[in-house]
């Protein structure tokens, strides 16, 4: 890396996901600062905000903010 403070930071490529966990468009690289395995599921900042977790700020457009351990999901087209 040749920017400053990325250094030692860990980056992760993570597949964006729907409900039914299938890949919807490309895959991101994502500052991670959670410390997620390979093959987790995880949540996700884009833009701005995905430099909020750094002090100083750095340079990174996403970035990784939990681990997700479970999750419900009632499909909306179920109650129509």
């Amino acid at each position: 890396m040749r920017v400053a403070g990325l250094e030692s930071q860990r980056l992760a490529v993570i597949q964006p996901l729907d409900f039914d966990q299938k890949p919807v468009r490309w895959t991101i690289v994502a500052a991670d600062v959670v410390g997620a395995s390979v093959g987790s599921l995880v949540l996700y900042e884009e833009g701005r905000e995905a430099a909020n977790p750094f002090h100083p700020a750095l340079p990174v457009d996403a970035c990784v903010t939990a681990i997700v351990e479970s999750y419900q999901y009632a499909d909306s087209q179920a109650y129509a």
